[in-house]
């Protein structure tokens, strides 16, 4: 990532923490701390509950209250937000690094990039599984059976004679 996408980065990481700050702020401490919590994702309701020893029905209750939902949403959204631009800068810089790797003196490690471009570029090769498969159903085989019994006995009986 250049120098201006960190920047941009920490400038966004530090205009959503003012904005989730300043309506976060009206809210209770503890409904604060659930709120924080409950967006890094690493808990369920009934851990947090126990973290923050309250019932866990109360959990339930302040994510139907609608500043809490508002500011969950908000945090959400402009966490999605910034790892998109942060892949973005990322798939740039692994660009670069797959056309050196095209390059490359070692010939498993140029194939394999120039693969990968090939996949990603729309040139994928198909793969295509061809299964023939006959359906037998049971009154087939029970015919079949059938059949081999009646050939049998009636070669045992021209045998027999």
């Amino acid at each position: 990532m250049g120098e201006n996408d960190v920047r941009t980065i920490e400038e966004m990481e530090v205009d959503v923490l003012e904005k989730v700050d300043t309506s976060i702020t009206i809210l209770p401490a503890k409904i604060q701390r659930f709120i924080h919590l409950y967006t890094t994702g690493q808990y369920t309701l009934v851990q947090l509950a126990e973290l923050l020893e309250i019932h866990p029905n109360t959990c339930g209750n302040w994510l139907r209250q609608k500043e809490v939902k508002a500011i969950i949403f908000d945090m959400q959204e402009s966490t999605h937000e910034m790892v998109g631009i942060q892949l973005k800068a990322l798939s740039t810089k692994a660009t670069a690094k797959l056309s050196r790797l095209v390059d490359s003196p070692i010939d498993g490690v140029a194939l394999s990039a120039v693969k990968d471009i090939l996949d990603r570029s729309g040139h994928k090769p198909k793969q295509q599984i061809q299964v023939d498969k006959t359906i037998t159903t049971f009154e087939q085989k029970l015919k079949h059976i059938i059949d081999d019994v009646i050939e049998v006995e009636y070669y045992d009986s021209e045998d027999s004679e």
